[in-house]
């Protein structure tokens, strides 16, 4: 199984070692459809839940913030209270500030003084957690860790950098975009190169959906012509993905993974205005967790 040329290479083997016998919760992305993430997040935290470490891409790097942070219910006021305001995400956002994510409006006025983000909470819960951004030069995925919520927040502004939209965000080095160009759902990595034993993966579509090849092609060559490898992870991306979620079935089917996802077809988008959209998603993540916590205790515990 794997992604050949776009994840990186294993983990070394000390941290296998730590790894061994442990179980991760790998969050998918997809913007506004973090929404059922969201949901699912809250009836864990709720029930007293807990994993080794947390692997987020995109979205899913922004819920696992609030879970590791424990504030149950933060995620889903955050996005029913601001996706309507021009300063969290959209258009407006991107033609004053030169990027669609308000990341000025989210990480300094609603993590500080709007909806307050528990930092204390946050560097007190042992849990670890990644952000998986795409290195641009490589083309490649890039596991961050985030440690700290606020020293180590570009990790995590570097995973949800959508391409064509944000900027890049350099780190290190390196220049990084939305994670979910070279690894949407972070699983391999987390069984296969990091050493855990078993994963919680919560998707943000449905189990039969399909990717169709990006659309905007045309406009990431112009954007990104001195980046062939990314280019080359935008392009395949698809292909990769719908693979992906085979393999995912696989663990599914091995033992290793527990796969919450949407019942039925997600029709929140990218970015979503309607709160009532919003609301049901979040409400399909709190029903789906409910309905299989037994069954998700006795993964965790085995």
């Amino acid at each position: 199984m794997g992604y050949k040329g776009f994840r990186m290479k294993g983990a070394p083997m000390q941290d296998k070692a730590k790894n061994a016998g442990k179980v991760a919760i790998v969050l998918e992305g997809g913007s506004f459809r973090g929404e059922f993430t969201a949901g699912v997040l809250d009836v864990l935290m709720e029930n007293g839940v807990e994993v080794a470490a947390c692997y987020g891409t995109s979205a899913g790097a922004l819920n696992g913030l609030n879970y590791k942070s424990r504030q149950i219910g933060r995620a889903n006021r955050v996005n029913l209270a601001f996706c309507n305001d021009h300063r969290y995400m959209g258009a407006q956002s991107f033609m004053t500030t030169g990027s669609m994510v308000g990341y000025d409006f989210i990480l300094n006025d609603v993590q500080d003084r709007l909806d307050p983000f528990d930092n204390e909470a946050f560097f007190a819960n042992p849990m670890e957690m990644y952000a998986c951004a795409t290195d641009i030069v490589f083309g490649t995925a890039a596991y961050l860790p985030v440690r700290d919520a606020t020293l180590d927040i570009d990790a995590v502004r570097a995973s949800t950098s959508l391409p064509l939209v944000t900027k890049p965000v350099e780190i290190d080095g390196h220049l990084y975009l939305d994670g979910g160009t070279a690894d949407s759902v972070p699983v391999e990595h987390v069984l296969e190169d990091a050493g855990f034993d078993r994963a919680i993966v919560v998707l943000t579509q449905d189990r039969s959906y399909q990717k169709g090849p990006y659309g905007l092609m045309g406009a990431a060559r112009a954007a990104y012509a001195g980046y062939p490898y990314l280019l080359e992870a935008m392009e395949n991306r698809h292909e990769r993905y719908n693979e992906q979620r085979e393999h995912i079935w696989e663990y599914e089917r091995a033992g290793r993974a527990l796969v919450l996802a949407p019942p039925v077809t997600v029709e929140v988008a990218h970015v979503e205005h309607d709160t009532e959209k919003l609301l049901n998603l979040y409400i399909q993540g709190r029903q789906e967790a409910k309905h299989r916590l037994g069954e998700i205790r006795e993964f965790v515990g085995r």
